[in-house]
């Protein structure tokens, strides 16, 4: 009159430690809550638009998201009330055809950041994410000894320019030219 070893499970079932269930439906949770974070986090990463250009600090460009033609993905040129110079376009689109006017791209993503189609002053759409979305490392605070102050007839809209000093080919030489923020290398006087 033995017993096999599945009568003994059927009639003796395993217990689990003290606190072992606990721990598991604890690791359950923190993988809830961590799929849920990383949902919201791809949801920030992907769901950002520009701000208003009404909301824009005086001088800051307005950038507008590029919508495709209705039922199409061919990239068409941006609106022409949007573009900074109508006729710098009408001279770039020339006699080319819808479609061939502005390359056919799609927008990467960007340290893990989806870019998108932007008009923001172009004659096309290009591929944008605010800076709060994809953190740049400008390098503003840092010295550099090859930046030089920018030429001295340079525009007034030239504030804050960084010039670097031209080392020019035999037959140039340094030289400002009319309207630029910074010396250029000029053929030689």
């Amino acid at each position: 009159f033995g017993s096999s070893s599945s009568d003994l499970a059927r009639n003796h079932p395993q217990r689990s430690p003290p606190g072992h269930r606990s721990s598991l439906g604890i690791m359950a949770r923190a993988a809830l809550v961590f799929a849920m974070a990383a949902a919201v986090a791809e949801a920030l990463k992907s769901g950002w638009t520009p701000e208003p250009c009404e909301e824009l600090a005086p001088g800051m460009p307005c950038v507008k998201l590029y919508e495709h033609p209705q039922g199409s993905t061919t990239v068409m040129p941006c609106p022409m009330e949007s573009v900074t110079s109508a006729d710098g376009c009408g001279a770039l689109f020339g006699d080319k055809a819808d479609g061939e006017q502005c390359p056919q791209i799609t927008c990467p993503k960007a340290l893990g950041v989806t870019m998108k189609l932007v008009c923001a002053g172009g004659c096309c759409p290009s591929c944008w994410a605010p800076d709060h979305v994809v953190s740049l490392d400008r390098h503003t605070a840092l010295a550099n000894p090859a930046v030089v102050p920018p030429a001295p007839q340079a525009p007034t809209s030239c504030g804050g320019v960084r010039c670097f000093e031209p080392m020019c080919a035999e037959g140039f030489a340094k030289g400002h030219v009319q309207g630029d923020c910074c010396y250029s290398c000029v053929t030689g006087r």
